[in-house]
C-alpha cells in the first residue's frame, strides 16, 4: 500500500508534467486534460501504461532537475562571473565617459561664454575678483606666519631634549605636531573670516574657499605628520628607526605628493568654478593622482635597500629571522611597486567611471605600511621598560612579548585596512546573519592564537639551551658549565605542557567548529587503558625514567657509563628514553626500561692514577720530591689550578715488574672530566722532568743466560731466535 501510494504522489506530482506526451492534444499542441480535471480512471489508465522501472526513471529525472536548479538558485551566480560582469560594466561606463570628455576638450571654446559671465559676477570685475582671492590666501598664509613667528621660541624647545630617553622623545614629538597644527587652525581660522568680508568682490568664487581651504589644510597637516613621525629636521627626537638620509628622503618623496595633489585639487576647483566644466577638472585630478603614482614607483626604484631595511624593521626579529620572514624582506620592494600600480589604477578607474575619490583605501595601507615601523618600535620599547632587568630569562620573555605586540599590531592592522576598504569584519561577525562557518573560522582562528601565545610564554619560562658533545680529549670540560637538576627535567615538563596543551586546544577548536567533544573526552579514557594493557613496555619505560630521574642518577650534559662498554654523554632525555653522544661522534638511544647499573663520570670529583716503568736503580723518595714540586707547580698555573682539588703527588712503589723495573704510581683528584687534559700536559711536563733529574724510563727487555746462570757469549747469542730478543712477554696487568 505504502508502495503504490508513493508511486501516485510521484505521478501527480513529477511524472504527469513529464508524460504530457501520453496524454490527447489539442489542436494548438498542448495537452487536453490538465491536472485539474484527472480523474481515477484516467490515472489508473496511465499507470497501466508504465512499469515500475519506467516510474522510477522519470521519478529520478525529475528530482535530480529540480535539486540542480533549486542549488542554482540558492549559489546565485559564480564569483568570477560577477567580476566579470563588473568589470564589463565598469568598462563600458569609462569609455562612454571618457568620449564625452574628449568631446567636451575639444569643443572647450563653447564655455568660453559662460567662463566670462561667471568672471564678470564680482561687484568690481576679473581683477576685484583676481585681488580678492589674493586677499584670502594672503589673510590666510598670514595668520599662519604670525603663529609660526609666536611658537617659534616653542617649537625650539622641543627639538632640543634634556634626557635622551625614547618616551621623552615621543612626547616632544606630539607636543611639537601639535604646536604646529596650530599654523593650519589660525590659517582656517582666517580664511573663514576673509571670505565673508569679500563675498561681493569674489562673485561666484566664494563657493571656491571650502576647494581652497580643505585641500590645503589637509595636505598641510598630511605633511606636518610626515615631518614629526620622521622628523628630518630633529634627528635626536626622531621615533622612527630610520636614519638621516632615509628620514629625509622619504619626507621629501611625501611632501612632494601632498603638494602635488594639493596643487590639482585647488586647480581643478578652480576650473570647475570658472564655469569651464567637469571634465577639464576630472582630467586634471587625473593627471595629478598619476603623478604622485609615478614618483612613488620611481622612490620605490631608487631606494631598494632602505625598503628592505624598513620591511624587516616591522617583520624581522634579530637574528630570528625566519624563511618567510626573509622572503617578505627580499620581495617587498616589487610587492610595494605592485601595489602602488594597483592601486593607482583602482582610484583611476573608479575616478573616471563615477567622478568619486576612493583615497581611504590606496592611501591608507600605505600609511599603515609606513608607521608599522614606528608602533613595532614603540611596542618594543614599552616590553623593555615593563623588563628592565639583564638576565638572560627577562630578554627571552622581551622577545616573546615584543612578538605579542607585534602579533596584536598586524591583526589591528588587518582590521583596519579591511575597513578602509569598505569590509568590516567586526560588524560582520556582530551582525547576526553572518555564515556560521565564518564565525566558526574566526573561533578556530582566535583558539590557535591563544595556543600559541601560551605556548610562546612556556617556551620562555621553560627554556634550556640545546648542549653539544663535549667529551672530545680536546675540550676543555672544566670550562663547561654543569648541567643542574632543572636542565635535565626542563625538557620533560615542556613536553608534557606542549601534550596536554596542544590537546586542549584541539578539543576547543573542534568544539568551535560544532563537534560534540563530549564522546571523545569519554573515550578518551577507555583508549588510555587499552593502551596501558597493550604497551606495558612502554609504560616500563616511562616509569622506569621516571623513577632514574627523582634519583637524580644523571643529567644532560654528564658523561655517563653502562653496560656493555657502552659510554657517551647525556645529549637529550625523552618521556621513554635517553640518548648518548659517545665522543667519537655517534648518538645512542636507550629506553629507559632497559637500563641497569649506571656509572656517572661527572659527580663531585675524580682520582686519576697514573703508572710510570721506571729502572730499578731509581731513588722513589728523591723521586716523591720532584713530583711534589711538579704538583705545586700546577697547582699554581692559571688555568690548571682550579681544576686540581688535591695536587699531583707520588704513591711510591706499587709493584716491581718481571723486569725488575719499579713501578711507581701518581695520583690526583681533581673536578669531574678535567682529568683528560690534566693528565695529558702531566704526562708531557713529567717527560721533560725525568729528563731534567736523571730518572729514566724502563724499557723492555729479554736477558737470555745459560743453565748454569752465566751469561751467554756472543757465539750463544747468535744461536737465539729473533723473535725471542724482539717479543719479550707481557708486563703483568694492574
Amino acid at each position: 500500500m505504502i508502495r503504490a501510494f508513493l508511486l501516485c504522489l510521484a505521478f501527480v506530482g513529477f511524472v504527469l508534467p513529464a508524460q504530457a506526451q501520453f496524454l490527447p492534444s489539442s489542436s494548438e499542441g498542448r495537452p487536453a486534460v490538465s491536472t485539474e480535471n484527472l480523474t481515477p480512471e484516467l490515472i489508473d489508465g496511465m499507470l497501466a501504461r508504465l512499469t515500475d522501472a519506467e516510474i522510477r526513471e522519470v521519478l529520478r529525472a525529475e528530482l535530480v532537475r529540480q535539486s540542480e536548479e533549486r542549488m542554482a538558485a540558492e549559489a546565485g551566480p559564480g564569483v568570477v562571473a560577477l567580476i566579470e560582469a563588473r568589470l564589463t560594466e565598469m568598462s563600458d561606463r569609462i569609455q562612454t565617459r571618457v568620449t564625452r570628455w574628449a568631446r567636451a576638450l575639444a569643443n572647450i571654446d563653447n564655455r568660453f561664454p559662460e567662463v566670462e559671465k561667471r568672471m564678470m559676477e564680482g561687484e568690481f570685475g576679473v581683477a576685484g575678483m583676481i585681488l580678492a582671492a589674493l586677499a584670502v590666501v594672503g589673510a590666510g598664509f598670514g595668520a599662519a606666519f604670525g603663529v609660526a613667528r609666536i611658537t617659534r621660541s616653542w617649537r625650539d624647545w622641543l627639538k632640543t631634549p634634556t634626557r635622551t630617553g625614547y618616551w621623552d622623545k615621543v612626547v616632544r614629538t606630539v607636543a611639537l605636531g601639535l604646536v604646529e597644527a596650530l599654523v593650519v587652525v589660525a590659517f582656517m581660522l582666517a580664511t573663514e573670516i576673509a571670505v565673508p568680508l569679500l563675498s561681493g568682490p569674489l562673485g561666484r568664487f566664494e563657493q571656491l574657499h571650502w576647494i581652497y581651504e580643505t585641500g590645503v589644510s589637509r595636505g598641510w597637516l598630511a605633511i606636518i605628520i610626515a615631518r614629526r613621525a620622521f622628523a628630518p629636521d630633529a634627528p635626536q627626537i626622531r621615533i622612527a628607526p630610520l636614519n638621516d638620509v632615509s628620514a629625509i628622503s622619504l619626507f621629501r618623496l611625501l611632501r612632494r605628493a601632498a603638494l602635488i595633489m594639493m596643487g590639482g585639487w585647488v586647480i581643478a576647483g578652480s576650473v570647475l568654478l570658472a564655469g569651464f566644466g567637469f571634465p577639464p577638472a576630472m582630467v586634471i585630478n587625473a593627471l595629478a593622482g598619476t603623478i604622485v603614482a609615478a614618483l612613488m614607483l620611481r622612490a620605490i626604484v631608487v631606494s631598494v635597500p632602505s625598503i628592505r631595511t624598513a620591511t624587516a624593521a616591522i617583520v624581522g626579529e634579530g637574528d630570528h629571522v625566519g624563511a618567510f620572514s626573509r622572503i617578505a624582506i627580499a620581495a617587498s620592494p616589487a610587492i610595494l611597486a605592485l601595489y602602488i600600480l594597483g592601486a593607482w589604477a583602482y582610484w583611476l578607474a573608479l575616478w573616471l567611471e563615477n567622478g568619486r575619490h576612493f583615497l581611504a583605501g590606496p592611501l591608507g595601507t600605505l600609511l599603515v605600511y609606513l608607521l608599522m615601523p614606528i608602533v613595532d618600535q614603540m611596542g618594543a620599547e614599552l616590553v623593555r621598560s615593563a623588563i628592565r632587568s639583564d638576565t638572560e630569562t627577562a630578554e627571552r620573555f622581551r622577545r616573546v612579548f615584543h612578538g605579542f605586540w607585534r602579533l596584536f599590531i598586524g591583526l589591528v592592522a588587518i582590521i583596519f585596512v579591511l575597513w578602509l576598504w569598505g569590509f568590516d569584519l567586526i560588524g560582520v561577525v556582530a551582525r547576526a546573519e553572518a555564515p556560521m562557518w565564518f564565525g566558526a573560522v574566526l573561533n578556530v582562528i582566535a583558539t590557535l592564537l591563544v595556543g600559541y601565545v601560551l605556548w610562546r610564554l612556556v617556551r620562555a619560562a621553560l627554556h634550556t639551551e640545546r648542549r653539544t658533545s663535549d667529551a672530545s680529549e680536546d675540550v676543555d670540560p672544566s670550562e663547561i658549565p654543569a648541567a643542574t637538576r632543572l636542565d635535565t627535567l626542563t625538557p620533560l615538563f615542556r613536553n608534557v605542557i606542549l601534550f596536554f596543551l596542544a590537546a586542549v586546544i584541539f578539543m576547543i577548536a573542534l568544539s568551535a567548529i560544532g563537534v560534540d567533544i563530549g564522546p571523545l573526552i569519554a573515550s578518551a579514557g577507555i583508549i588510555g587503558i587499552a593502551v596501558g594493557f597493550g604497551a606495558q613496555a612502554l609504560v616500563r619505560d616511562v616509569l622506569s625514567g621516571v623513577f632514574f630521574l627523582i634519583d637524580d642518577a644523571f643529567r644532560v650534559g654528564e658523561y655517563i657509563e653502562l653496560e656493555n662498554d657502552m659510554r657517551g654523554e647525556v645529549e637529550n632525555i625523552s618521556v621513554r628514553s635517553l640518548q648518548l653522544r659517545h665522543h667519537r661522534g655517534p648518538v645512542i638511544t636507550i629506553p629507559f626500561g632497559e637500563l641497569r647499573n649506571i656509572t656517572n663520570h661527572n659527580r663531585d670529583w675524580v682520582i686519576y692514577k697514573m703508572m710510570f716503568r721506571m729502572e730499578p736503580d731509581t731513588d722513589p723518595q728523591r723521586l716523591k720530591k720532584v713530583v711534589k714540586k711538579v704538583g705545586a707547580e700546577f697547582m699554581e698555573h692559571p688555568v690548571h689550578g682550579p681544576k686540581f682539588i688535591e695536587p699531583l703527588k707520588s704513591q711510591g712503589v706499587y709493584y716491581i715488574d718481571d723486569d725488575s723495573a719499579l713501578v711507581i704510581r701518581l695520583k690526583f683528584k681533581c673536578k669531574p672530566r678535567a682529568q683528560f687534559v690534566l693528565r695529558r700536559d702531566i704526562y708531557h711536563r713529567m717527560r721533560v722532568v725525568f729528563e731534567e733529574h736523571g730518572f729514566k724510563l724502563a724499557r723492555r727487555k729479554v736477558e737470555v743466560v745459560s743453565s748454569d746462570g752465566r751469561p751467554l757469549t756472543e757465539q750463544e747469542k747468535a744461536a737465539v731466535p729473533e723473535e725471542v730478543l724482539t717479543n719479550p712477554p707481557p708486563a703483568p696487568t694492574v
